[in-house]
């Protein structure tokens, strides 16, 4: 699913990108650290994802979890930046990563139904 390699690339560049506005903004040291590695983790499940497809949509599944559960009080709170826009893009990406597993599991289906 190409598109969902795309929604992953942005996803990942914007974990790497708001750590570091966290930093500068901030000084805040933890979010330069967490943005670069939760974005470096989601943009290798892209090139992992040609070896195994399923481990690698598994670890990018609970990266964005785990961030849709760090920037959901703060988001809750009606902070929309950084929490809210973190929290919206985690969201929006764990909707699409489930939304691809549920496609996939389709067109395996039908393929199986092809076959017999």
């Amino acid at each position: 699913m190409p598109w969902l390699n795309v929604v992953l690339f942005l996803y990942g560049i914007l974990d790497i990108v708001m750590g570091y506005l966290g930093y500068t903004n901030k000084g805040s040291i933890m979010s330069l650290v967490a943005g670069g590695l939760c974005g470096v983790i989601i943009l290798s499940t892209l090139a992992w994802y040609k070896f195994n497809q399923r481990a690698a949509r598994i670890t990018a599944l609970v990266v964005t979890v785990l961030m849709l559960g760090r920037f959901a009080p703060k988001a809750f709170e009606n902070q929309l930046y950084p929490a809210g826009i973190m929290f919206i893009a985690s969201l929006a990406v764990t909707i699409c990563l489930v939304g691809g597993h549920i496609a996939g599991m389709k067109a395996k289906k039908a393929r199986a139904g092809e076959t017999k």
